[in-house]
């Protein structure tokens, strides 16, 4: 008993605590830094790929080769200011009265700026493009910002702060689905009536993805992806069967269904996923090498955009594909781990919601791009062409770095 209570003992003790709180220390911070590297590495791949796709578009539409690339290298140097703010701004924060209350009403305000916009056709603040309006024209600069990708965090946010609250109180099952329900319900909805169908499917993936990680038994999170599924493919047999042809959704639809079923794809909607297969196969192992695909010469348009997975299948081939989704998966990877290790419920679910809204648009996009999924305008995380997504998946991977920073390692144990 005298030899325990020695100073000695103690003293070791204390060096032993010591240099694990250091060794914990130095995994977070490793974690962070390889996070925040592999971001900026794809972003900055993203800018040789954009500027092979778009060259050939720039010089038909603006008689300039680089205005696309211009501007991607604009939206990605003023990217650094979403992606300090979450870097630096506590993730704490988020759930005060006062930010609930801002977000909310920076949601209402930007969502109703579309409804309005829409509804009596203000070209001059909600652009119709593509033949639908889900951007707003920015006065000060000349960028269009897109409500439905910016929200997402927020969307995110919301969520979380509503399953925190489930844990605390010990909800189960449907009480848990009732609690969040008005949040997915009402952004989804929000999103659909801009004729987005595929961002309003990513809102609810992500839904499902946070879900899954409550006290919510699996059968009933597996009831609401099958009452999902059969939606859908309601939705879907009414489009192909008896839909009106002259809506640009039904034609897809009805494309895709003739892509996957009988591996037909006209020169009509079905074009750009012909064409998308085409230049995948056309890479074959080592690609054609950058700024040497063919498929951009109009074959494929808009490849700059939410076909770039197309545009790198070719240049770069099946390797270096497989790289860039390496790179994916350590984010992915990095991502649950911060959530799994995370002190705080908010801080688990932030982690997880922006994790699970990586990873379900990256699936929903290679799956567009390959024909196993409609025709939707859902981006490549950090590749596609775009200012708006490429500055609200910033600002996902900076607030992914504070959670790991400041929920990972409480302040007694530092």
């Amino acid at each position: 008993m005298k030899i325990i209570k020695q100073s000695i003992y103690g003293k070791s003790f204390k060096i032993q605590k010591k240099i694990e709180e250091n060794t914990r220390d130095s995994s977070v911070k490793v974690r962070g830094w390889i996070l925040i590297i592999v971001t900026i590495g794809l972003a900055v791949f993203s800018l040789l790929n954009v500027a092979s796709a778009s060259f050939y578009m720039s010089v038909v539409k603006y008689k300039d080769e680089y205005h696309f690339i211009k501007k991607q290298v604009i939206f990605l140097v003023v990217g650094i200011i979403p992606l300090c703010a979450g870097l630096f701004f506590n993730y704490k924060y988020y759930k005060k009265v006062k930010i609930m209350k801002f977000l909310a009403l920076l949601t209402f305000v930007l969502f109703g700026i579309l409804f309005i916009g829409t509804i009596f056709r203000i070209d001059a603040i909600v652009p119709s493009i593509n033949g639908s309006r889900r951007w707003i024209k920015l006065i000060i600069v000349p960028f269009n910002l897109q409500p439905s990708e910016l929200l997402k965090i927020v969307y995110v946010i919301l969520l979380a702060k509503g399953l925190e609250g489930c844990k605390e109180k010990k909800h189960k099952n449907l009480e848990i689905i009732k609690t969040v329900a008005p949040v997915i319900g009402f952004f989804v909805l929000a999103v659909y009536f801009q004729k987005d169908l595929g961002t309003a499917l990513h809102y609810i993936a992500i839904a499902l993805v946070m879900l899954f990680f409550t006290n919510i038994e699996l059968k009933y999170i597996f009831r609401v992806i099958g009452i999902v599924m059969v939606i859908g493919i309601i939705y879907g047999s009414y489009s192909y069967f008896l839909g009106d042809t002259t809506s640009y959704r039904n034609r897809r639809i009805k494309a895709y269904v003739n892509g996957v079923i009988y591996d037909e794809y006209d020169n009509g909607d079905g074009y750009q996923i012909k064409q998308s297969l085409i230049a995948i196969g056309n890479g074959g192992i080592l690609g054609k090498g950058l700024g040497r695909g063919t498929q951009k010469y109009s074959y494929l348009p808009e490849m700059h955009t939410d076909f770039i997975l197309a545009s790198v299948g070719e240049e770069w081939g099946f390797v270096g594909t497989s790289l860039m989704f390496l790179a994916y998966i350590i984010i992915l990877q990095l991502g649950t781990a911060i959530a799994r290790s995370s002190k705080d419920y908010f801080g688990k679910y932030l982690a997880i919601g922006i994790t699970g809204y990586l990873f379900s648009q990256i699936i929903m996009n290679v799956y567009v791009v390959t024909g196993l999924m409609p025709v939707t305008g859902i981006p490549l995380p950090l590749m596609s062409y775009g200012g708006t997504s490429l500055w609200t998946t910033l600002l996902a991977v900076g607030i992914l770095y504070n959670v790991n920073k400041n929920s990972t390692i409480s302040v007694e144990e530092r």
